[in-house]
Formats: structure tokens, sequence, C-alpha cells
């Protein structure tokens, strides 16, 4: 089965991301694969194997907010009782005044990484 490309474009640089196995990005077989910008640093992973993306290209600076995000977002339904994960999405669609389907962290511009650590430090949420 081939694997669906997508055309991702970097929002860095104009470059058309290239797909490369997680082997031939990182040196190791993950089971995944990677959208990388040759001209800069930004990169997404994919699901599994496949070519569908995880969210959008990132820089290291994105990179490093979107984890953060996600660690602490994480602890909503991981960590404190009567949360379900999807309850927990539907709390940032909702907060972040966002659909389901743009409820992704992955998806997340630097404004908005940084709006929801606000929302979870001043909510008590972290």
């Amino acid at each position: 089965m081939e694997t669906q490309k997508f055309r991702l474009i970097c929002p860095y640089c104009g470059s058309e991301a290239k797909l490369l196995s997680s082997k031939e990005f990182y040196g190791t077989d993950y089971g995944t694969n990677v959208y990388s910008c040759p001209d800069c640093d930004a990169y997404v992973g994919t699901h599994g194997r496949g070519g569908r993306p995880l969210g959008t290209l990132a820089n290291q600076q994105l990179r490093i907010l979107r984890r953060k995000c996600h660690k602490e977002f994480d602890k909503l339904w991981q960590k404190r009782g009567g949360w379900t994960r999807g309850g927990a999405y539907q709390w940032l669609a909702d907060t972040m005044g966002l659909t389901a389907e743009e409820a992704h962290i992955g998806m997340f511009s630097v404004e908005q990484c940084q709006l929801l650590l606000a929302k979870l430090e001043f909510g008590g949420l972290r």
C-alpha cells in the first residue's frame, strides 16, 4: 500500500516539505514518517507510517510550546479525576473558541499555545 502524501508548504520559508521515514529523519525507525522542510528547521510527524500529518509544520519555538501545551493539557484528563479525554478536548474547543476539528494542539500557532497555557494557569487547571 502506497503512502498518501500531502503537499505541505513551509509557513516560514515557503518551501515544499519532504516526506521522510523516521529512520531517514531521526536515524531510528519509530514506525512513523516526518514532513520536513529542506530549507529550515520546520517539521511535523505523521499518523503512523502514513502520510497524514499530525498538525502543521513547526519550527523549534513552536514545537517546544506545543509539547508544553500537551504536557499541561494532558493533565486534565490523565491526572485529574472526573475528566475523560473527550471531555478535555471539548473543554479545549469551547475555551479556545474552536470547532472540534480545529481543537488540536498540533495545529496551534505560537499565540494559541500561549493563550492555552495562560487559560490553564489562570483557570487553576495546571
